[in-house]
Formats: structure tokens, sequence, C-alpha cells
């Protein structure tokens, strides 16, 4: 079975201690306890899943309601040169928005606290990849955060030894955040958060994170290019990833867009078509996408599986080999719309013809680097990666090299990030 490319998860843990342990959440690898384990894990899940919540809501945040004070020490935090300071506040804001009963500034379990869990365990499970994600590196682009000496403490506190200067003024202003969150109510928490994110959005992404490519023109990257990779014989990856590129360029700030792995849509409970969209307030849109001959047959299971899933939009994107499929369109909308469900149609090669004409040469550039992406998010097959290889080409590409979708020549000082994301080499 082909494998591809995926985002790799570092598991930097806490060190031990010997302080009492008074936490809810521990480090399963220190303890060895398997309840211990499950409460950290637990704890990853619960965060991952509001962090994905908070994310389409926080640029419409603007900090009414928020001490202007504690707004001006979030500032002096996110857009500050500590880059451990902005994970760490981060973390703590997390924690304290997944779980009331945490203690924010808190590092190590064995703080003696109430409230106390493993910070580093929770910013390297979650936060890490999320900023990869979803970030491209604007917290930093550190793959192991809570490594450097400032999070080795068993707690953020005052008293902890760091340099004098701007890392003393940093760490007040970080314990003043999380003092403040921790004392204050949930809405407040949320505001505290949702308003950080903000700003880590509105500051420039990592060079290390940014996909490179030879400068795009028209010549480097014209439209027959995305034409000819959407129309190749991918089993729908093309088409997928074409279409997910698509709308994460022009619905970044009102939508987030989850690429469920190739084959795999209504695989759990929060997977619903091959790509689904959330709004703001978590509604959610479907999207099945066909890239072959398919019949009403077809269009009426994805339709109840949509239902049955709590979704009352369904948008049945059509790739280049589904365009000769005989069905009824008119009929199909008017018999499900009785059924509570909004159901659309889409053209797929219409939509990419509408999107190139609006973008220019640097646009071309990121909607290419949005399909490398999706292609990574869907694990799709390596013959989808050499697909994208051949028609969006990029200089010097030398060959496919094992679970990674592309190698560039070292000579150039170029190579794999994790999720086959082409990156410039140590940095």
């Amino acid at each position: 079975m082909e494998e591809s490319a995926l985002f790799f998860y570092a598991l930097g843990m806490v060190s031990g201690g010997q302080l009492p342990v008074h936490g809810k959440y521990k480090s399963a690898e220190e303890h060895g306890n398997l309840k211990e384990r499950s409460a950290t894990s637990d704890l990853c899940v619960k965060a991952k899943m509001r962090i994905e919540t908070l994310f389409v809501d926080a640029s419409n945040e603007t900090g009414e309601g928020l001490p202007a004070q504690v707004l001006s020490d979030i500032d002096a935090v996110i857009n500050g040169g500590h880059k451990t300071f902005r994970y760490m506040l981060f973390t703590g804001l997390l924690a304290a928005v997944t779980d009331k009963t945490l203690h924010p500034r808190c590092l190590q379990v064995q703080a003696p606290v109430e409230g106390s869990f493993d910070a580093r365990s929770l910013c390297q499970h979650v936060v890490v990849p999320f900023e990869k994600t979803f970030l491209r590196g604007r917290l930093g682009a550190s793959g192991e955060p809570y490594a450097n000496k400032p999070a080795r403490f068993a707690m953020i506190d005052l008293s902890n030894n760091v340099r004098k200067g701007a890392d003393t003024a940093a760490l007040r202003h970080l314990y003043d955040v999380l003092e403040f969150v921790r004392l204050a109510p949930d809405d407040i928490r949320t505001k505290a958060f949702c308003f950080a994110l903000k700003l880590i959005l509105q500051r420039p992404p990592n060079a290390a994170t940014i996909l490179v490519t030879a400068p795009v023109t028209s010549s480097h990257l014209d439209h027959e290019r995305f034409f000819d990779f959407l129309e190749a014989h991918t089993g729908g990856v093309s088409a997928v990833a074409t279409l997910a590129a698509y709308f994460r360029m022009f619905y970044f700030k009102t939508a987030r867009v989850d690429v469920h792995p190739a084959n795999e849509s209504g695989a759990s409970s929060r997977e619903v078509g091959d790509i689904d969209l959330v709004l703001a307030g978590g509604k959610r849109y479907a999207v099945e996408v066909k890239d072959k001959p398919f019949s009403d047959i077809d269009v009426q299971h994805a339709c109840e599986r949509t239902l049955s899933a709590g979704v009352g939009k369904l948008v049945f994107a059509l790739g280049v080999a589904a365009e000769r499929s005989r069905y009824h369109e008119r009929a199909l909308v008017e018999t499900w719309a009785e059924k509570g469900l909004e159901l659309t149609f889409l053209r797929i090669q219409e939509v990419l013809g509408v999107a190139l004409c609006i973008v220019d040469g640097e646009g071309r550039r990121e909607f290419a680097n949005g399909i490398y992406r999706a292609l990574a998010e869907m694990n799709a097959p390596i013959r989808s990666w050499k697909n994208s290889v051949k028609h969006l080409r990029m200089e010097h590409e030398t060959q496919i090299q094992g679970s990674f979708a592309l190698q560039r020549s070292r000579r150039d000082g170029l190579g794999i990030s994790e999720g086959g994301i082409p990156c410039r080499l140590g940095q």
C-alpha cells in the first residue's frame, strides 16, 4: 500500500521531577499509568476540537470586554521577539478555554498547584500540528517549543530565572495575562484566546513553512497546467485537491475547510463529505466530489448520508470525468429540498476557470501550494503526487522518493518539510 506525505508529530515530554503530583492531566511516559495516559489523550482531543471551533471566530474578535492592559499584554507577547513565550501564552490560553479546572500558568504536571497538567504535551500534540496546518508558522515554526529554557520550570512565575531586560518584561506580560484568565469567567477566557489567535493570524508567515517555488509568471504556471492536473485520472484525488484549494483561497475568512483522507468521507461522525466547510458557529456544509460517471442513485446516497449527519446543505461537485453522466439535476434538487436538504451541483472545471481569471501569477502559485497541502491532508497516493509534479511543474524537480511527495535538489538547498511540503533546508 502506497504511503503518502504526512505531518509528523514530535513526542517531546516533560523530564522527570520529584514534586508531588496534584494535577488532573499527567505525563503517561513518565508515570507509566494507563489512566494518566488516557487523561492526557483526552485533554488533547478536547483541545483539538476546541481550537478548531474557535479558529473560524477568531478573525472577528475585537477584544471588547477585555481590560486595555490585558489587550496590551497579549499584543506584547504575540508580537514580541521571544517565540517561546508566544507558544507558552497560546498553550496556556488553549488550556483555559478547554478545561476551566486547569491552571493556565502550569508548565509541568508536577507543579504543586491544583489543576496542573502537562503543557508540553498539549503544545506538542495540538498546538504544533495546528500551527503547521493552519498558521503557516506564525507562532515561530518551532518543532519543540517547550525544549527551550523559559519553558523548563514547573510554573510560569515572576521568580523564574530568565534573562534581564526584554525577557523579564515578556515574562511579566505572560504572567499577567494567564493570571487574569485563570480568574476570569468562561466568556472572557474565550475572548482572550480569540484575540490572541487573531493577532497571530495577522503576523507574517514563517519563511520555513512557505512553499518554495520558482518566481511565477504567466509563462511559468499558466492556466493549462491546472486544467491538465484536474483532467488527469487519479481516482478523483485531483478534483478534490483542486476544489479544496479553491475554497481555501476564496473563503478562508468565513469558513474552515476540512479535507478528508481519500475514500474515507463519512468515516467518522465529524466527517460528512470529501470536503466539509465549517462556518462560524459550527454550521457545516458537505461537499461530495465525483470524478467518474454517476447516476441519480449516487446522488441520493450522498444526500441520505448528509441528512443523517444532521447537515442541511450538500454541494455535489463534478470533476471532468463526471460531466458526461446522465442524471436529473432539477428533479433531484426539488425532491431533496422537500426533505430539508439544500442540494447544489457544481462543475469544478467552471470554478477553476473563474478562479484562474481572477488571480495573478502570485495567486496561481498560492493556488498550487493549496493543492499540495490538500494532497498531503488526503493521504494521497504517490501517483497523485507524481501527477501534480508533472503538471504543476517547478524548477529543479528530481524524483519522487519514499513516502514523500517531492524531492528538491539538495544542491539548491531545498528539501521536504513535514507534510511533504518543499521548504528551505536548515530553516
